[in-house]
């Protein structure tokens, strides 16, 4: 353990990571899920509904995006809590940190789209279903396609510092290589083939969990 870190530093690292994997892997899907999926264009198809459903759900709208701050800050977290243990050799732990940084506040900015300005749209029956789908595709490609592109590169610029740090479990390190492979698959596929992204998305959101919550216990047993 870098010496310049202290026990309850490393206790709250791991504790944000545990959090991150909480929130992340399984609240953030039950959010997805049975709060906001009436009003996305996976769930439900017909423009024309999700418009009037956000309309008639406002508060429940905004409260499952108003959750999502939480899953962007604790996951952008995650980052930093794990890499400032890494190897600090190589120089791809600080780019990793900061593109982690970068893709929340890209993250953050769909969100508030979400939150703010579709809600508006659709309680306005002076706009065009036009203008409310473009908000709609801009918040999508800036939460679901720019930020998560970022958060993958990240991930996957951890890695040799990862496989460089000696006492960091090599099962981890194998995960770790999995989960920000399949992430980044889905990455392309949001880009090139949303409608098959579907299925990768949720492999590396399942096994994002166990990454962190095994690094969060790698990081309680260092001396």
């Amino acid at each position: 353990m870098d010496s310049k870190i202290s026990r309850a530093a490393l206790r709250l690292d791991a504790l944000g990571l545990i959090l991150a994997g909480l929130i992340n892997t399984f609240l953030a899907s039950a959010d997805a899920g049975l709060i906001l999926a009436p009003g996305t264009s996976t769930a439900q198809p017909d423009l024309l509904l999700r418009i009037n459903w956000i309309a008639e759900n406002t508060l429940r709208w905004q409260a499952g995006w108003l959750f999502w701050f939480a899953v962007t800050l604790s996951f952008s977290w995650s980052y930093y809590a794990l890499g400032r243990h890494l190897n600090k050799t190589l120089p791809w732990v600080n780019l990793a940190i900061g593109l982690a940084l970068i893709a929340a506040a890209v993250d953050i900015v769909g969100v508030l789209i979400n939150f703010v300005v579709l809600p508006t749209l659709a309680g306005d029956l002076s706009i065009t279903h036009s203008l409310f789908l473009a908000m709609e595709k801009m918040a999508n490609a800036l939460t679901n396609v720019a930020a998560f592109g970022l958060y993958s590169l990240a991930g996957l610029l951890l890695l040799p510092a990862i496989f460089s740090t000696k006492d960091y479990p090599n099962w981890l390190r194998w995960l770790g290589v999995i989960e920000w492979g399949i992430a980044s698959v889905a990455t392309v596929l949001l880009i090139i083939a949303p409608h098959i992204a579907t299925i990768p998305l949720l492999i590396s959101f399942a096994l994002y969990a166990p990454w962190v919550w095994g690094s969060a216990s790698w990081l309680l047993r260092r001396k």
